[in-house]
């Protein structure tokens, strides 16, 4: 009898056992379908061309998602249950088996900082929501934006459920590649005038399949550079590999220099001295540094040629495109891309590579433009004090920060400092709520701030400050970026240092810190700001798979 009765038990625990693995698997497959929505279903959705193109994109987003939603949670809920009776069956009490010290050890290996910040922004933009005066714009958040209270639950949701119920594949980091190389090709293709797919309403202000320039900008900023960074960390074992990582790096630099935001420029300089300073260590990874270095220039150097064969095909230019595709820069990109190209492949072939004097050459360039960035800030503000004091330099309107600098951003951003300095010591803390700006502005902002953007933009209302911690500061408050920024600067430092541990975990935090260059002049929109909680959650969850012991 009590063999029997022990038999049973083995038994019964086996059933369940086998259920449990199946409702992990079940929440793993949701999750591959929540990541091929993001990956391939956002970039490639429209209705009637670029007509609504943005309102279109989120809706389409919302609802899959809360239709996943409605599948996931009890599924969720049965495997905490399930959870619950195997650890019973197994240890017969509901005491933990760790306590005190060995508990807090125990955390810590499993709980990464960035862990924390999620969690600490989740619960402040809990907490916004539930003190703000615009509950109704607050939900979903602001028309045509929709970056609310529920759209930012479910961002961070599945950051959360990818990092901890995912299991990692290779296969779904190609597939974002390779979603995003077509829309890449599209984009260049759109500069040129020619478009494969017909979009009803194009016009130079819109390209590829994504919508308009800001909103390319981001979503190209955003996945692009985890090819950069993969390609960047010799990725690819076969030369056929290396060669298709080679292709799509090529196109994705030659549709970022050519559409047409300041910002998608910024981002390849900082992204592109990120990497540098991190390469010396290392002489392959200095190697496929210049070998980015040269297919950037190549990008440029076809460009250049294309534009010239065709020179009324190019429907749209800005200074710093002509910057990157005319005169003399493309050259001497190519000449030095191409002499440290072939200087650091002989080093490395021969077994001489010395990291010392790449490392001096890494201080010097990072000091050099930290210096010239901070000298052109002083600029700016000594030359807005006191006009005139820059000689000729003052002439050039970059150097006066008024309220059409930097394409209004001078105007967007004073409007975003106002509204956070007219808040009450509560809602500086926790802010106005979830994308909530435009409704606190145009129901309870200041005349003066009212009238400040009337004068600027007419009848359009102001939803963000075109930049993204402003616009977290106003609608989450002090509390709510820092845990946003904490999350952001915890990924990247963390994915990058341990760079030589998993490739795509580096490639995810190369594409976040881009991402987030970027938004310094840019916003949180649904193409952009999907794809980087995707790639945090991804990057966390192949860190977890290498860091824990096998079995776990």
């Amino acid at each position: 009898m009590p063999n029997n009765t022990i038999g049973n038990r083995k038994g019964a625990e086996t059933v369940a056992e086998t259920f449990h693995g199946w409702m992990r698997s079940f929440i793993d497959g949701l999750l591959c379908l929540y990541m091929i929505l993001v990956l391939v279903g956002l970039p490639f959705y429209f209705q009637e061309g670029y007509t609504y193109i943005a309102t279109r994109k989120t809706n389409f987003f919302s609802k899959n998602c809360m239709t996943l939603l409605k599948v996931l949670v009890p599924v969720l809920v049965i495997y905490g249950v399930t959870s619950a009776i195997l650890y019973y069956r197994k240890n017969y009490t509901w005491k933990p088996l760790l306590k005190g010290k060995e508990l807090r050890t125990y955390i810590r290996s499993k709980v990464r900082l960035m862990d924390l910040f999620a969690i600490w922004y989740s619960v402040m933009v809990i907490l916004s929501y539930l003190f703000t005066n615009y509950k109704e714009e607050a939900s979903w958040g602001a028309g045509g934006w929709y970056m609310g209270f529920k759209t930012q639950m479910i961002l961070l949701s599945c950051y959360f459920l990818i990092t901890w119920f995912w299991k990692p594949r290779k296969s779904f980091f190609f597939i974002g590649l390779g979603a995003s190389w077509v829309v890449f090709l599209l984009g260049y293709l759109n500069r040129f005038s020619i478009y494969p797919i017909d979009m009803p309403l194009s016009s130079p202000g819109f390209i590829s399949t994504i919508g308009n320039i800001n909103w390319y900008c981001g979503y190209v900023t955003t996945i692009f550079f985890a090819g950069v960074a993969f390609l960047w960390q010799g990725g690819g074992k076969k030369w056929w590999q290396k060669a298709l990582l080679m292709v799509y790096v090529f196109v994705g630099y030659a549709t970022l220099v050519t559409q047409g935001s300041a910002g998608g420029i910024a981002t390849l300089g900082v992204a592109l001295l990120v990497m540098f300073c991190l390469s010396p260590g290392d002489g392959q990874r200095m190697f496929w540094f210049w070998v980015n270095a040269l297919l950037l220039s190549a990008a440029c150097l076809f460009t250049m040629a294309f534009d010239r064969m065709n020179p009324e095909k190019m429907n749209f230019r800005d200074s710093y495109m002509d910057i990157m595709i005319s005169g003399k820069l493309p050259y001497i990109m190519a000449g030095v891309s191409l002499a440290f190209l072939v200087l650091t492949g002989f080093l490395v072939k021969k077994g001489i590579y010395k990291k010392k004097p790449f490392q001096i050459l890494a201080v010097l360039a990072g000091a050099a433009v930290s210096c010239a960035v901070a000298a052109v800030v002083a600029g700016i503000v000594v030359n807005t004090l006191h006009p005139g004091s820059l000689g000729t330099l003052s002439e050039n309107p970059f150097f006066t920060f008024t309220d059409s600098w930097g394409s209004n951003r001078g105007a967007t951003w004073k409007a975003g400092v106002q509204c956070f300095q007219e808040q009450n010591p509560g809602h500086k803390l926790v802010g106005v709520g979830p994308d909530a700006m435009a409704a606190y502005i145009y129901t309870d902002g200041s005349p003066e701030l009212v009238e400040m953007l009337k004068r600027n933009f007419g009848e359009s209302r102001l939803t963000n400050v075109h930049n993204e911690w402003l616009t977290i500061l106003v609608d989450m408050g002090i509390l709510g970026l820092a845990g946003f920024a904490g999350l952001i600067v915890s990924a990247v430092v963390t994915f990058l240092r341990k760079r030589s541990l998993n490739l795509i975990a580096c490639a995810c935090g190369l594409s976040v810190l881009a991402y987030t260059v970027n938004n310094i002049f840019s916003f949180e929109q649904i193409m952009n700001v999907t794809t980087m909680f995707l790639l945090l959650g991804m990057g966390r969850a192949f860190l977890r798979k290498q860091e824990e012991p096998a079995g776990e």
